[in-house]
């Protein structure tokens, strides 16, 4: 099984989905919106409750070689290159453009500490600001507090 796959010129990770590659092909160059990507495994859908580099526009490298790449705001000119294969989560204006068959993000709030998918993820100060953190991670919100 070849490691990638080319689309429209773009090259992607052979187990992305088509739905994952064309979302991301229909946004890229379009500086006049963001999306958020969830990380997760792309066997079960659980969500790794990724927090960096999640956000932005779809961008895509140059060269040879063109991956789509994360472009934090509208004045960048590149970005990390999107982890296609391990997306099971796309938002736009936090509605769901993707979401895999299986997927699951177990966030609760105990108190002030965060789990996720059973494990501590963090801890805060404050009962307000776990609660913010943890709307975060499930996609109610893109702020992280």
């Amino acid at each position: 099984m070849p490691e990638h796959k080319i689309i429209d010129g773009v090259q992607f990770d052979a187990g992305t989905p088509k739905a994952v590659s064309d979302i991301l092909l229909r946004y890229m160059g379009n500086r006049n919106q963001r999306i958020r990507i969830f990380y997760g495994d792309p066997k079960t859908g659980k969500d790794y409750g990724e927090e960096y580099d999640i956000m932005g526009y779809v961008g895509r490298s140059t060269g040879q070689v063109k991956i789509p790449l994360l472009i934090n705001n509208a004045n960048s000119s590149g970005g990390p290159g999107i982890l296609d294969g391990i997306i099971v989560r796309i938002t736009v204006d936090k509605r769901n453009v993707y979401l895999h068959p299986t997927y699951t993000c177990n966030v609760v709030v105990k108190g002030t500490e965060v789990y996720l998918n059973g494990k501590i993820h963090a801890r805060f100060k404050t009962a307000e600001k776990a609660n913010k953190y943890a709307s975060f991670l499930r996609g109610d919100s893109n702020v992280k507090g």
